[in-house]
């Protein structure tokens, strides 16, 4: 077989690689994406105030009755508990399978010619279905015709360094919501459930396991959006 012919095949079967890749990133992203939205859910139940019925009681949408207060706060702690740690764990897998992307896609990229129609981290994006918190797209837009990896080697100084702070600003405004939300709401029903004896300890153990759990994937999201701010300030080619 003729180079050129070699060289088509292999940047095939690498384009069908990294497709593979997107589409096992996009499962997991849907997972953690459908975790957060059960868990937010949830979390806007508990953060909104509830009027009291005459007999003390807190009633239930859907006109499913009224419960007393411990009952209600308990049942929305211990949903927020267990959500909590199934969200994390969703995401934290969305974040490693990502990086693990991302990092078979570097070594794809090493040394290939950079005359190729597409880069392979734009292929990428176009067949990777987005999780929630996603922003990164929209600081690569704002970079107009420099925005794709094959054409950002003469993206002006200025341009990046907006783009970049654009970048972090979104993420912070991404991570108030996708990660304070849930903290916040989970602190709201553990000092609303405070039963004394056993349950008490079961109050204190579900918190600082969901809140650890939390606190760990917002680390690790954290971690992963200082990779991107590389990517951002000067691309893998």
């Amino acid at each position: 077989m003729s180079a050129p012919a070699t060289a088509i095949a292999d940047e095939k079967a690498q384009r069908e690689l990294v497709k593979d890749l997107a589409e096992a990133v996009s499962t997991q992203a849907q997972v953690a994406n459908r975790a957060w939205l059960a868990l937010i859910t949830v979390s806007l139940f508990a953060l909104i105030p509830h009027a009291l019925t005459r007999d003390g009681n807190i009633a239930l949408p859907f006109n499913l009755g009224d419960v007393p207060p411990f009952w209600f706060n308990g049942l929305v702690f211990a949903f927020l508990a267990v959500l909590a740690v199934a969200f994390a764990s969703a995401h934290s897998q969305q974040v490693r399978a990502q990086k693990k992307a991302h990092s078979v896609i570097d070594s794809l990229t090493v040394g290939t010619s950079s005359n190729n129609v597409m880069h392979l981290r734009d292929y990428f994006d176009m067949h990777r279905k987005p999780s929630l918190n996603r922003v990164a797209s929209l600081a690569q837009a704002l970079r107009g015709r420099y925005q794709f990896f094959d054409t950002n080697g003469n993206l002006p100084g200025w341009l990046r360094f907006l783009t970049l702070i654009y970048y972090i600003l979104l993420k912070a405004l991404s991570f108030s919501v996708y990660f304070g939300l849930p903290v916040v709401a989970l602190w709201q029903a553990h000092r609303h459930f405070s039963p004394p004896g056993l349950l008490h300890i079961c109050n204190i153990i579900g918190t600082l396991v969901a809140g650890a759990s939390l606190g760990q994937v917002l680390s690790l999201d954290a971690i992963y959006a200082v990779r991107i701010l590389k990517y951002l300030w000067k691309p893998t080619q």
